[in-house]
């Protein structure tokens, strides 16, 4: 965001705010600049919005301040092939100039302007350059197929050559297909392999790394898990949202300047306080606090990929903490092979996979990366491992990745932990106490349950009752396992019962906020200052206000 001196936080507390806005239009085919208008405003608006694929808008209704004569025609500076970068002017009263801050690059959605003698008025509705992308001026892939391969590999041994990375995707679909080139892409991928989340995220990237054809070896926490294609005419913002949900809290926007930005949604577990409350104080308008009750769960189910298999097997015995287990034609383990086993006894610690005698392999949990604990595996259940080579110590590992059964599946329960003195009859006759995680296993017909104890909530289910939240399709299929299912769940049952308390205010022109930062902000019936994260803003630009949607900031995990 902007940097902000304490000359802006002065600016914003003058008691008169005169605002103009200042529009750079420049030419889309060549990048030419064309002008430059300095405006009065009649009335209008600017919006960012975090939640959303298109982040800002701007429509505004403005006067040229030198009653510049403007026209609408393919030589004027109002044309479809136009691109504007908006800025928001305050009048300093106490150096005697104007202080202007950039909102954001833009394309005209409709454009209309009306002249006589006395009025000499132009009227923008704008979005951002996500509109070049989503189909709404431009942004179809035409007659293309657009297919990316997981892997190259050799057409003759069937050996891989390298693997194809997520990054890499959406760079080429961003650039040759989107045409934009200015960009700052992070990394996709597993979020143990991303620094803001895990502080030995070195060490597993480089235990993700196989070695290919040529000897060498390549990372494979960002590589693409599966193949992806992508039908004629669909939009390029489709495709790139499509890559970027292949893994979970990635967001992709084009931020003030116009540059498209994707990168892990911030947690701003660790971020300073960018407006705190002493500040607003100053500022503020009004307030309306609200805790929106519809939108309270505290039960998340996630049903996550339906596994399609490489090998499955019947033919399984388990003794001596390993399964033994026979597959016809499966001669070496291979790195992502999918197998279903038909579980014949429930598990002990420790367990491993034997098959066709290749080699013990260790049985792992996805999400812990720690081996599975006893009776994860249920007698009579068909269980998916994933193959996985790792390199530990200079050596390549071989581990067999718990997933599940067929479909990963994961509820996660907000509860006070107190289990109920009433009884609840399974199907089979057998009796558990109502909110045991026995009977959230019966009633939810779910093996992969996790109960997230928090007495003092007032949204658990001994407190509301059960009140369900399905979360299944678009980016939950690339969920894998049910560790990983369990994961989302808890962060969607954790925004579920956290994120509905908000509040709104509305505060003196601040031109210079934006969204996905971390204030502080004391509410009128409150005696304690609390942390809240902006989520949209808003500014009135004939009013010389904002606008600000507050979330208040919880810790994902209580540590």
């Amino acid at each position: 965001m902007t940097q902000i001196n304490t000359g802006d936080l002065e600016l914003i507390r003058q008691n008169i705010m005169d605002v103009r806005i200042k529009i750079d239009v420049y030419d889309e085919i060549n990048g030419d600049h064309l002008d430059t208008l300095e405006c009065g405003v009649i009335n209008g608006s600017s919006g960012i919005d975090a939640e959303s694929d298109v982040r800002r808008s701007f429509c505004v209704t403005a006067v040229p301040v030198k009653n510049k004569f403007l026209t609408v025609n393919k030589n004027g500076i109002i044309w479809m092939n136009r691109i504007i970068k908006m800025q928001i002017g305050i009048s300093d009263r106490v150096h005697n100039q104007w202080r202007w801050y950039q909102q954001g690059v833009y394309v005209f959605q409709n454009t209309s302007a009306t002249y006589d003698a006395t009025t000499n008025q132009i009227t923008m509705n704008c979005a951002d350059l996500m509109a070049k992308l989503d189909g709404t001026k431009n942004g179809q892939s035409g007659a293309l197929i657009i297919q990316y391969p997981a892997y190259a590999e050799d057409s003759a041994t069937g050996q891989i050559i390298q693997y194809n990375y997520i990054r890499d995707a959406v760079i080429t679909t961003l650039t040759q297909l989107g045409k934009i080139t200015e960009y700052e892409i992070d990394e996709i991928g597993e979020f143990k392999g991303m620094p803001d989340y895990n502080p030995d995220y070195l060490e597993y990237r480089e235990q993700s790394k196989v070695q290919v054809r040529d000897g060498s070896y390549m990372e494979t926490w960002n590589a693409l898990p599966y193949d992806q294609e992508f039908t004629a005419g669909c939009s390029v913002l489709s495709i790139l949202t499509t890559l970027r949900d292949l893994h979970p809290n990635y967001e992709m926007y084009f931020d003030e300047h116009g540059i498209f930005i994707c990168k892990m949604i911030p947690s701003c577990y660790d971020d300073d306080i960018v407006f705190d409350n002493t500040f607003l104080q100053t500022i503020i308008i009004s307030e309306n606090t609200s805790i929106d009750l519809t939108t309270v769960r505290n039960i998340c189910e996630v049903w996550g990929q339906v596994l399609d298999t490489d090998f499955y097997t019947e033919n399984c015995r388990y003794h001596n903490h390993c399964y033994f287990s026979n597959i016809e034609s499966y001669t070496d383990y291979k790195n992502g092979d999918l197998i279903a086993v038909k579980i014949p006894s429930v598990n002990s610690a420790g367990s491993t996979l034997n098959i066709n005698e290749l080699g013990e392999i260790a049985i792992i949990d996805e999400n812990t990366e720690n081996p599975i604990l006893q009776n994860t595996l249920e007698a009579g259940k068909t269980c998916v491992f994933k193959i996985k080579k790792k390199i530990k110590d200079n050596n390549t590992v071989l581990y067999a990745y718990f997933l599940g059964q067929w479909q990963a599946h994961g509820i996660n329960v907000l509860t006070d932990g107190i289990v109920s003195d009433m009884d609840y009859t399974i199907q089979d006759g057998s009796v558990v106490k109502v909110f045991s995680k026995e009977y959230f296993q019966a009633v939810y017909n779910c093996d992969s349950v996790d109960l997230n104890v928090v007495p003092d909530s007032p949204f658990t289910v001994q407190q509301l009752g059960e009140i369900l939240d399905v979360k299944q399709g678009g980016e939950y299929e690339n969920i894998t396992s049910d560790s990983l299912a369990l994961a989302r769940a808890e962060y969607e049952n954790w925004k579920n019962c956290r994120l509905s308390d908000s509040i709104s205010i509305t505060t003196k022109l601040c031109p210079f906020a934006d969204v996905n930062i971390k204030v502080s902000y004391r509410r009128n019936d409150s005696n304690e200052t609390h942390q809240y994260i902006v989520k949209s803003i808003s500014h009135d630009l004939s009013g010389a206000t904002t606008t600000w949607k507050l979330m208040r900031f919880y810790s994902l995990y209580n540590k």
